[in-house]
């Protein structure tokens, strides 16, 4: 989604419709999240899955983020600004309540970057996770020789690969 879409359901007062649209984004990484602390991801078909998900959920819900991220910055400047040109002489501790008035105005659009950038910032986090675990079961199936998965297992007495 673009950021100038994503404006536009800001500014059409339709933000809770673009939370519609990415729910089943923040769900899933909710359900691989919970399933990292219950301990319940067993295999490496499991794992793949999970990144494969989270990924992808991740790669739909970062524009977002990123838009709303400009947009507060591009209000809160533009509501400092609104707040200043009732001043004609532009003091310090006006400059800061210019600065209180537009942190006012954006809180709303602050928190919904945060809800997009925070869950962004999970779905990185089940991805290295995900990660580290599947490398453990390859490094542990290359140490008991089982199941070749492109690793080659080391004859560590020798200090040389199988295939040599």
């Amino acid at each position: 989604m673009t950021s100038h879409e994503v404006k536009k359901y800001y500014n059409d007062g339709k933000i809770s419709d673009l939370y519609k649209i990415f729910k089943k984004y923040f769900d899933l990484i909710d359900f691989w999240a919970d399933k990292m602390v219950d301990g319940d991801l067993l295999s490496e078909e499991e794992l793949k899955y999970a990144m494969q998900q989270v990924n992808g959920s991740q790669t739909k819900i970062n524009p977002v983020a990123g838009a709303l991220e400009a947009m507060v910055i591009e209000y809160e400047n533009n509501y400092i600004l609104e707040e200043e040109k009732k001043f004609t002489n532009v003091r310090v501790q006006d400059k800061d309540h210019c600065k209180a008035y537009a942190r006012a105005n954006v809180s709303d659009l602050r928190r919904y970057a945060s809800d997009f950038t925070r869950y962004s910032y999970s779905a990185q986090s089940v991805v290295v996770t995900a990660q580290s675990l599947l490398k453990r079961f390859v490094v542990e199936k290359s140490n008991k020789e089982i199941a070749y998965s492109g690793e080659v297992p080391v004859d560590h007495e020798h200090n040389k690969h199988w295939d040599e």
